[in-house]
């Protein structure tokens, strides 16, 4: 019994120990990757608040300042439009304009309140480091500082005002350097923001180990004020610091703890910024960031040993469930497969029918337009023939003698032919409509219409045409052969009848695939159609576009009709003393 517990058992114990084993791994990577990405978050934030400055601070090198501009006894006129972009950028509490002496001649200050306004003491700032290390500044480059605590007139503001400065030369219109452009980036807010909602201590460092951020206030910036212990990093964890610099991995488990780091070099993330097309961003900073999260090792296996409980307990109702959820499972695959077939099955009848339905759609609403032309034709065209019949027969029974209903035959005559002529026609295009078994099939298309433009080899009385044909793009079209040859022939007889008597006349014939579909072009250099006037009866019964040219007003009617039957279509294209072009477009690609 024993012996056989252990036989099933043994599998299940070692899975479970593997489990345990990569729980902990999992939980410990998992870990490592968010805190990984809380601090890239981090380190985007720094350089997303920083870039603004960075296009700013090109924008005001490229303002045109003049000398008069870097007097201040004649640069009031700029308060206005700097005093303006101060407003607008929330985090900036200073703008200053520093001339080659280091005086400040132009300087805006943010207000505790918010408001900006024009300081009426100016500076002397040529002992300032950010002055110092930006005499040399050539166009287009630009010195961000270190994050330090703003000072003024030689002492700390208090409270505290940590400042990243941003700045850049000014040069006049022949380039000679005029001064440089201060602004004053407050980071209190940034700080803030770094340190906001951090589940594990956080610690901004700089490159000498100083705290510029930490969960331990009393630790920030103590390197630069005075009558504070400076307490840095580097002292208070030196091993760890030497790692820190010299490990490339992102993280470091020490005495049990976890670190994890991120690198900001200021003058690598930034310099990327495009300011102009096909120029970066010339940054001089020695601004480099160490971003730290630390995870005490007390912390580390909190959820850990809630997941290896929850593994035990799960283990020991598997010993007596797994035989029974395996076989359940299996059933389930069994049936969740089959279901899923049936489904298939059922979705690819649907599609099926979808695309009948779509297609009997398609077709009733042709036929609905059809008929809808149908009995326009009849309202429209019998209404004036019977209107005449009814007022001939009425003259005919009030004549007073034979002669005089004699005189009335003739035209009684013509009515009467008229209206058989329309009935005629008419039943012409319901054959058409109703012809549900006209046969198709696949039809050579330059041998038809070459047999085509034979039958009219007689009709320009001497005179040449220009025949281009083209068939690349298919050979063979499936359709009735007699409703195509009618179709062609009814176009190459209007290019004929409708041709421009001051040019050679010329027909174009040529076959593309256009979305899967086959489309015949017909073009021809004749008169044209004029399409504002006339677009909209083109294709209708009894429609004559040309008074000076004879013609009955048939033949694209039944084009277009006998192209419909069968699913195709037919478009027009023309300007007047340009020609037309007829596209008909087949639904096969057969």
């Amino acid at each position: 019994m024993f012996l056989r517990f252990c036989k099933y058992y043994l599998p299940i114990l070692v899975l479970s120990i593997l489990a345990a084993v990569w729980i902990y791994s999992r939980n410990n990577d998992k870990l490592i990757t968010l805190q990984q990405k809380e601090l890239a978050n981090k380190k985007q934030l720094v350089t997303e608040l920083i870039k603004p400055m960075i296009a700013n601070l090109y924008y005001w090198e490229q303002y045109h300042f003049s000398k008069t501009d870097f007097n201040p006894e004649s640069n009031a006129h700029l308060e206005k439009e700097i005093g303006d972009f101060v407003i607008g950028m929330d985090s900036y509490s200073q703008f200053r304009l520093i001339d080659l002496e280091g005086q400040e001649v132009f300087r805006l200050n943010r207000e505790r309140d918010g408001k900006v306004v024009k300081s009426p003491t100016l500076q002397d700032k040529s002992d300032r480091n950010y002055y110092l290390e930006t005499r040399d500044l050539g166009k287009n480059q630009i010195y961000l500082s270190p994050l330090n605590l703003n000072l003024e007139n030689g002492v700390l503001e208090v409270p505290y005002q940590p400042m990243i400065r941003g700045v850049s030369p000014i040069l006049d219109g022949n380039g000679t350097k005029l001064g440089i452009v201060v602004i004053n980036f407050s980071a209190s807010k940034l700080l803030d923001m770094l340190k906001r909602e951090n589940q594990y201590p956080f610690m901004l460092l700089d490159r000498a180990g100083n705290y510029l951020a930490s969960n331990d206030s009393s630790k920030e910036f103590s390197h630069l004020i005075p009558d504070v212990e400076n307490t840095t990093f580097y002292e208070e964890h030196p091993a760890l610091w030497d790692s820190l610099n010299q490990e490339e991995s992102t993280f470091l488990y020490r005495d049990g703890d976890l670190w994890i780091k991120s690198e900001l070099d200021f003058k690598k993330e930034l310099s990327q910024i495009p300011i102009f097309q096909y120029q970066l961003a010339n940054i001089r900073t020695n601004n480099h960031w160490l971003l730290l999260n630390h995870i005490e090792s007390k912390l580390l296996n909190v959820d850990l040993k809630k997941e290896i409980y929850i593994l035990l307990l799960i283990n020991i109702l598997g010993i007596f469930t797994l035989l029974y959820l395996s076989l359940i499972e299996t059933k389930a695959e069994i049936y969740k497969k089959r279901y899923l077939e049936s489904l298939e099955e059922v979705n690819m009848e649907l599609k099926k029918k979808k695309n009948i339905l779509e297609n009997t759609h398609n077709k009733l609403a042709l036929r609905n337009t059809q008929l809808l032309e149908y009995n326009n034709i009849v309202a429209h065209n019998l209404r004036a023939p019977t209107t005449s019949v009814s007022a001939l027969v009425s003259m005919l029974v009030e004549a007073k003698d034979y002669e005089e209903a004699k005189s009335y035959f003739p035209k009684l005559q013509s009515v009467t032919q008229a209206i058989n002529t329309l009935v005629d026609d008419l039943l012409v295009y319901v054959r058409i409509l109703n012809d549900d078994k006209v046969k198709t099939e696949n039809i050579a298309l330059e041998p038809l219409v070459n047999a085509t433009l034979n039958l009219f080899m007689e009709t320009l009385d001497g005179e040449t045409m220009d025949i281009k044909t083209d068939y690349s793009g298919w050979q063979e079209v499936k359709f009735s052969r007699i409703y195509l040859q009618s179709v062609i022939q009814n176009l190459i007889s209007n290019a004929i009848k409708y041709r421009d008597m001051g040019k050679k006349p010329s027909i174009s014939i040529k076959t593309q695939i256009e979305n899967g579909q086959k489309v015949l072009f017909f073009t021809d250099n004749g008169v044209g159609i004029d399409l504002k006037r006339h677009g909209t009866d083109i294709f209708k019964l009894y429609k004559r576009l040309h008074r000076n040219l004879s013609g009955k007003g048939m033949g694209l009617f039944l084009v277009k009709t006998q192209l419909e039957s069968l699913g195709a279509s037919i478009a027009v294209s023309s300007e007047l003393g340009q020609g037309t072009t007829f596209k008909i477009t087949f639904d096969n690609y057969e």
